[in-house]
Order: C-alpha cells, then structure tokens, then sequence
C-alpha cells in the first residue's frame, strides 16, 4: 500500500448518530480557510491576547475578525452608558434601523482602531449582546457561520472565568472549531 492511499475515517458520535462518516485525511481540500472568525471580549487586556492571535490569523487567511462583547450583568457596569434610538423609517429588511451609541461602542470602536494600527489588514466589526456569555456565544454561533473562535483562558476577574467552567459544554455544543489561548 502506497502512503498516499492511507485514509483515516471515522464516525463522528457527537454530530450525527447515523453511520456517517467524516474524513480526516490530510490533504488539500481538508486544511480549512477561515472568512470570519469570532473573539469573544470581556473588554479586559487579557482578552486582547485571544484578538491579537484572530488578527494574525486573519492576516494570513484574508478573514473578517468579529469581536463580541457579551454584558452579563448591566447593574455592575457602573458610569458605562448605551444609548438606542429607533429610526420609525424601516429598513430594507423590514425591520426597524437601530442608532446605537455611548461609552460601551466608543470602546468598541477605539479597540478596532488599535487592532488596525497594530497591522489588522481585514475587515473588523463589533456585537455587542447582553445575557449570559455561554449561551450568548453559543447563540451567537447558531446565527452566524463562523470559521473560527478564538478565545481567552486565564481571566481570573471576568465571565471569561465563568464561560470556561462551561467550556466543554460549549465546545460540544458548536460545530464551529475554537481555538483557547493561555
């Protein structure tokens, strides 16, 4: 037997329970390409080292970068304001425009001009969601065909700590490939 006609199959238990098989071969069609890659963000400097590895990786693959800000608990965010206004005009979808504003999308958008100043040469945006960061990401995951999470681990003082007490629930749970950084 050649070494290229080695192929290793195996069922995958935990998407499917039929006999579906998934290929795992090394080879060109398998290594994955990446257009958006998502990085949740407690707004702390730590998170920023999970941000600093999704722009180097969006660098190299042309991916957009997507930063999500999850507020689990708005009584503790103190002097930080939201503003939302709705536009009566709907838009092109028939919803309803949403201007959004304040400190919180100030920061938000201050941590994408340092991203682009440090070397970010792709398109960055920001969500901002509110509820609790497990299940906001999972959510979020749902809704949107990400090609990657990129994460945190060692944040001792934020949800980040909470959300990986529940990594192993949210990593089962996604079909999307998630990269923890230590």
């Amino acid at each position: 037997m050649k070494s290229e006609d080695v192929k290793i199959t195996n069922v995958d238990v935990h998407k499917d329970s039929s006999s579906k098989s998934t290929d795992y071969s090394i080879s060109k069609s398998n290594i994955p390409s990446y257009s958006k890659i998502l990085v949740p963000d407690d707004g702390k400097e730590f998170s920023d080292k999970a941000l600093n590895y999704a722009i180097s990786i969006s660098n190299l693959s042309g991916a957009e970068v997507v930063i999500l800000r999850i507020i689990e608990n708005i009584e503790k965010m103190g002097d930080t304001s939201v503003s939302v206004s709705q536009n009566i005009e709907p838009d092109a979808k028939g919803g309803f425009k949403h201007n959004v504003g304040g400190e919180l999308v100030t920061a938000m958008e201050e941590k994408i001009k340092k991203c682009e100043e440090a070397g970010a040469k792709n398109k960055m945006s920001y969500e901002i969601k509110v509820g609790h960061a497990a299940d906001q990401l999972m959510k979020a995951c749902e809704e949107t065909r990400y090609d990657l999470v990129v994460m945190s681990t060692s944040h001792l003082d934020s949800w980040l700590r909470s959300l990986f007490s529940e990594a192993r629930k949210i990593i089962s749970k996604i079909d999307t490939p998630v990269l923890l950084v230590q």
